[in-house]
C-alpha cells in the first residue's frame, strides 16, 4: 500500500513538517515511539538535506536537525533528554504559529494525495 502526503505550497510544506514534527515528539514524550522511529520518519540526515533542497525556511530546518541530535543526547546526557523533547516541541509550535497559514489556505489543506 502507498500513501502519500503531498503540498504545493511551501508555506503548506513548512506547516506539515512542523505537525509531524510535534506529533513526534509528543509520542516520544510518552514512550508510544522510540528514537529510532523518529529517526526512520523524519529526523535524519536525508529529510535535513531534502528540506534543504526544496528550500523550506531555515528555521523549520534547524528543528529537524535538533531532532537528530536526540539519539546523542539519549547516549551521552540522558537526564536532559525529557527537558530537550519538550524544548523541541515548543520550539516546532512556537513555528507553526509564526508561519500561519497559506493564502490560498482552503485551496491546499488537503495534505492525502489520491496519486
Amino acid at each position: 500500500m502507498k500513501l502519500i502526503l503531498r503540498v504545493d505550497e511551501k508555506t503548506e510544506a513548512e506547516r506539515l513538517v512542523l505537525v509531524c514534527t510535534i506529533g513526534l515528539l509528543e509520542s516520544l514524550e510518552n514512550d508510544i515511539l522510540t528514537i529510532e522511529d523518529c529517526e526512520k520518519y523524519l529526523f535524519s540526515p536525508y529529510s535535513v538535506q531534502l528540506l534543504k533542497k526544496k528550500n523550506l525556511d531555515e528555521k523549520v530546518i534547524e528543528i529537524i536537525e535538533l531532532g537528530c541530535e536526540l539519539e546523542d543526547v539519549q547516549s551521552l546526557n540522558p537526564d536532559k533528554l525529557s527537558k530537550n523533547i519538550r524544548e523541541l516541541k515548543a520550539q516546532a509550535s512556537k513555528q507553526l504559529k509564526v508561519i500561519g497559514l497559506s493564502e490560498n489556505q482552503y485551496d491546499s489543506l488537503h495534505w492525502l494525495s489520491k496519486e
